[in-house]
């Protein structure tokens, strides 16, 4: 009596092992690709400095931070805010879905404002606005989810104000006493305030809790 398989039976069983490891090979292959094809969104920052590009080297100090922490930012002219609007539109488009943080101090505090409203004009969200003290800031567009505003109304400071169809939360916060205008921006406590609000806006944070929208101004310092 012969033993084992015939040799058409074993080149059959051979055949279908080979496939099977074909199979599991194309599945690691297709998951390493995938793993490679969608990183961990840390989400961009945009510092905005204030007048003459030199007054507000605490938004250098913060994007330095930022990036130590694992998140891309950069510190630019306050007068970049529209071509900025434009390429962040343009990799919007692109199917760039990476969150959008604005920051800014001064007069680069009210075109972070400036640049969130012609970015809703093309409904593309920006998650959160970090200001130090701005000037002549406009009303808060509905695209914006969060808006966190450390003011000195003894200086030149001024709160912002909800648009109207707002619904996001917005908190303006008097620093009167502890910091003027100059130095705001290079506060450590707000910087490490900012970095917290940052990290919970991205998903690496305390978890946030669903409340509902509120436009009236509000004492309590965001989530440390």
């Amino acid at each position: 009596m012969p033993t084992g398989f015939p040799p058409a039976r074993r080149s059959l069983r051979a055949g279908i092992g080979g496939l099977i490891l074909l199979a599991l090979g194309g599945l690691l292959t297709n998951s390493a690709i995938a793993r490679t094809a969608t990183p961990h969104k840390t989400g961009h920052v945009y510092l905005m400095r204030g007048l003459f590009n030199m007054f507000s080297l605490g938004m250098d100090d913060l994007a330095a931070k930022l990036q130590k922490v694992g998140v891309k930012a950069e510190a630019v002219p306050y007068t970049s805010w529209s071509s900025l609007a434009d390429s962040i539109t343009a990799e919007f488009r692109a199917g760039n879905r990476e969150p959008i943080i604005l920051m800014g101090h001064s007069y680069g505090a009210d075109t972070t404002i400036s640049l969130a409203r012609k970015l809703n004009e093309n409904r593309i969200p920006v998650v959160l606005i970090v200001n130090f003290d701005p000037t002549a800031p406009d009303r808060v567009p509905p695209n914006v989810r969060r808006i966190i505003n450390f003011y000195v109304p003894t200086d030149w400071g001024q709160p912002v104000e909800p648009g109207k169809k707002f619904r996001g939360r917005l908190s303006n916060l008097d620093e009167s006493g502890k910091h003027g205008h100059f130095e705001i921006d290079k506060a450590d406590e707000l910087h490490r305030k900012a970095i917290a609000a940052v990290l919970q806006a991205v998903g690496r944070g305390a978890p946030r809790v669903k409340r509902p929208a509120r436009h009236d101004q509000i004492s309590e310092a965001p989530a440390q």
